[in-house]
């Protein structure tokens, strides 16, 4: 349907957006090039357009230019994204203290959850479905703790992978407490398929970030006032 080219133009956009947040910066700009086959192109650019659009509306980014062009069979689809952030206060992966405390958004897993079961009618999955179609970046609430973040990353290549990729950057060891990691209730599947989906499915667009322990309360308030789960999920160690 039309809904398809609409989801994928927000969902390459927000995919982009979430690497924004992870550096707690403000979206302002994006250039875009976009190859589809001639069959196709009416209809699909036009829904595509108007995805952008509602988007590029819901935060605030402005299209700077680009490319479009016609392919012999694949949509492919470039953006290049471009945020401010106030001069020096840009998060990296590499800041960390021992004994910052290690948070994450959200709920882990819900994304690689709704991919496997994309053809299943069930009620159950339609949560997981739309996170997977549609991420939610944290752009918002990334710059509101700009000031109270070591080090940050967006949960794209899955929870375990990302943690190392933050761990090894600021060279300490990151202390995970499993019980506390926030993981999906989708009551079709067992603890360990839930688990394992948080773990390892990537996709989410959470953010995982480091915050020394002074700013907890602060971090908890701006949570609420974006009305994001934010947990508590382990501390960072020599």
């Amino acid at each position: 349907g039309n809904e398809l080219p609409e989801l994928i133009a927000k969902k390459a956009l927000r995919t982009n957006l979430s690497d924004l947040a992870a550096m707690a910066a403000d979206p302002e700009f994006y250039s875009l090039s976009i190859s589809v086959p001639k069959i196709k192109a009416r209809s699909f650019i036009e829904n595509f357009a108007k995805g952008l659009k509602e988007d590029q509306k819901k935060y605030n980014i402005k299209l700077l230019g680009g490319d479009l062009t016609a392919s012999p069979g694949l949509i492919t689809i470039t953006i290049n994204i471009i945020g401010t952030v106030p001069r020096g206060k840009s998060i990296s992966r590499s800041n960390s203290s021992a004994n910052d405390l290690l948070y994450v958004t959200g709920i882990l897993g819900l994304s690689n959850i709704g991919l496997l079961n994309l053809n299943k009618n069930n009620k159950e999955y339609s949560k997981a479905k739309l996170k997977y179609y549609l991420p939610q970046p944290r752009v918002n609430f990334s710059s509101s703790v700009r000031n109270f973040v070591t080090s940050m990353i967006d949960i794209s290549d899955g929870f375990i992978q990302d943690c190392r990729h933050l761990a090894r950057l600021s060279n300490l060891e990151f202390v995970v407490n499993i019980k506390k990691l926030p993981i999906s209730n989708i009551n079709l599947l067992s603890y360990q398929e839930r688990l394992k989906a948080a773990l390892t499915g990537g996709d989410d667009y959470e953010l995982l970030f480091t915050s020394p322990s002074i700013y907890r309360d602060k971090i908890s308030k701006i949570a609420k006032l974006h009305g994001i789960q934010v947990t508590n999920i382990g501390y960072v160690k020599k």
